[in-house]
């Protein structure tokens, strides 16, 4: 099918939009301050306590969404004007961003441009600083807490003056924790019944695989690929454990072609996308590590390890159009394809480089997209061309953990070219479970205890027969499960991951040390969250050293880092 550049022009358009409607408010600013002198640039100060107006509860929109009205910002805070002016207003925090996607690859249906760009039909203005912030953000509202059976007596004179009502509690809590897979939160997570009869069918595939096989038919009864949560976590899980008996414990020939994306992945990206914050979190708070990194920067090289379509650049193009020193007079990305593209990734770079060409000449940046089309094994530093006048900075978004296998080589060789570039700052995103170096049980419990909370987002986010939600867990979900735990070992195994500790070893190892992310970018994520009606279910959680990672009902699912 046609490449998403087909629709380029729509991009252009509501680019147009953008720029005609920052020319606007510039002409009404310049009128205003022929009048009155600039007032200076405060912090904004919390709106005071007052009682909300009676309303009907908040509709959930189709993905999930919360409309925009119901957000407790936009136009609210003093100077709005020169401060985040309309953040709301016509477009979510989600929208600004293009809705970015994890991966996909050609499709050309009218609402493929919608999930780049969202629900809103323009935006209010150009200023990403909204979402990605040169200034800084608006404090997030805390409640207080409401005290439960067992809470300590709260003394009411001690508690501020201009407590945040209870009508807008915090969208999400930033926990610092100094781990994630601990026995006690595994067993939280896969305490239902059929979850636990899993684990005992695995226990017992390594000892007895035909006692298992007899145990697996009573779990596999019970399981449904449309049920709840944990019927339908367990359907995938028990059909990788009984393909696995049926190999007799032995490899089958690599599927690795089978995650090559196709249209149906793609629809299944843009669902999951919609419904769920995870790639728009990691998406924006790296471009938030970059944008601080790169600062002032006239030339700023980006380098795109795992490129797909380039959809995460787009909102970075347009905070470094907008950015208050001024347009870098180039900025150049270089993209090594990512292997979800399969073995010929020519034409779909090519295309994702017409796109963004496109949209930089909309701004009016001066942009260059170059392809490295060399398997990345045998790239060295010669093939960037970075230019000593050049700012570095280095992606591996939710695609280094593609390299990870018995031996760190291939993950070090990559870390350290990386390393041998110079780079201002690395941003890692990575799926937050340990996958790769574990045995067989302890892999499946891992994984199953990672999944389980994944589909509990999504039956959030989606009706029980949404047939969207079952072809996600199926095709993206499912297949995901089967070559984790499913009969492929060794270097068959492709579906590898490895949890924050791990990658800290391995970036550490690699002569890297980590970044702490600014509070722009931990607020960012907390007003990306606010646009979701399961917010509440949604908590940032902080991992040592310098972690950031989105988590569902506490337990990490995704984190980002920034190192140097």
């Amino acid at each position: 099918m046609a490449y998403m550049c087909a629709d380029s022009g729509n991009l252009m358009a509501i680019a147009q939009q953008v720029i005609q409607q920052q020319q606007q408010q510039q002409q009404q600013q310049r009128h205003h301050h022929h009048h009155l002198p600039p007032p200076p640039l405060p912090l904004p100060t919390p709106i005071p306590p007052r009682q909300a107006p009676a309303t009907p509860p908040a509709t959930a929109s189709a993905h999930g969404q919360i409309p925009p009205p119901a957000l407790p910002y936009g136009g609210a805070w003093p100077h709005s004007e020169h401060f985040f002016s309309d953040a709301f207003v016509g477009a979510s925090a989600a929208d600004a961003v293009f809705s970015d996607l994890a991966a996909a690859t050609d499709f050309d249906p009218d609402g493929w441009m919608d999930s780049l760009i969202g629900d809103a039909p323009v935006f209010t203005d150009s200023d990403l600083d909204r979402l990605i912030f040169t200034t800084p953000p608006p404090p997030v509202p805390v409640p207080a807490p409401a005290p439960g059976p067992a809470a300590a007596p709260v003394d009411a004179s001690a508690q501020p003056e201009a407590a945040a009502p209870a009508s807008l509690p915090q969208a999400a809590i930033r926990t610092p924790v100094a781990a994630c897979s601990s026995p006690s939160s595994l067993e939280a997570s896969c305490a239902a019944p059929i979850l636990q009869s899993l684990l005992a069918c695995s226990r017992t595939a390594a000892a007895d695989p035909g006692l298992a096989a007899v145990e697996l038919v009573k779990v596999r009864a019970a399981a449904s690929d449309d049920g709840d949560p944990a019927e339908r976590v367990a359907f995938y899980f028990a059909d990788a454990l009984a393909r696995r008996l049926a190999s007799g414990g032995g490899t089958h020939p690599s599927t690795a072609a089978d995650a090559f994306v196709s249209d149906e992945l793609t629809l299944c990206y843009k669902t999951l996308n919609d419904a769920c914050p995870y790639s728009k979190f990691a998406h924006l708070t790296a471009n938030q590590a970059i944008l601080e990194a790169t600062g002032a920067a006239t030339k700023i090289h980006i380098i795109d390890f795992g490129i797909v379509q380039g959809i995460q650049w787009a909102a970075l193009l347009q905070a470094l159009a907008t950015r208050p020193e001024g347009k870098p007079s180039r900025v150049r990305i270089s993209g090594v394809p990512s292997p979800v593209l399969g073995p010929k990734p020519a034409a779909s770079l090519a295309a994702t480089s017409a796109r963004l060409r496109d949209f930089a000449k909309i701004l009016e940046v001066d942009f260059e997209f170059v392809p490295l089309l060399r398997p990345v094994n045998e790239l060295d530093q010669s093939d960037f061309l970075v230019e000593p006048d050049e700012t570095v900075a280095v992606n591996f978004m939710l695609q280094l953990y593609h390299l990870l296998g018995d031996d760190d080589e291939p993950v070090r060789r990559v870390l350290r070219l990386a390393k041998s570039l110079s780079p201002s700052v690395v941003t890692l995103g990575e799926y937050e479970v340990s996958l790769n170096r574990a045995g067989f049980v302890d892999r499946f419990a891992n994984a199953l205890c990672y999944y389980m909370p994944v589909f509990e987002s999504l039956d959030v986010a989606m009706t029980r027969d949404s047939p969207e939600r079952a072809r996600v867990e199926r095709c993206m979900f499912g297949e995901r499960i089967r070559r984790a735990v499913g009969p492929e070992e060794g270097a068959e195994r492709t579906d590898r991951m490895a949890s924050s500790s791990e990658w800290q070893r391995l970036m550490e190892w690699c002569g890297f040390e980590p970044v702490r992310l600014s509070n722009y970018a931990m607020s960012q994520a907390d007003l990306l969250l606010w646009n979701y009606d399961s917010k509440y279910k949604y908590s940032l959680v902080e991992l040592p050293p310098a972690f950031l990672s989105l988590a569902w009902e506490k337990r990490p699912l995704l984190t980002v880092s920034a190192w140097r």
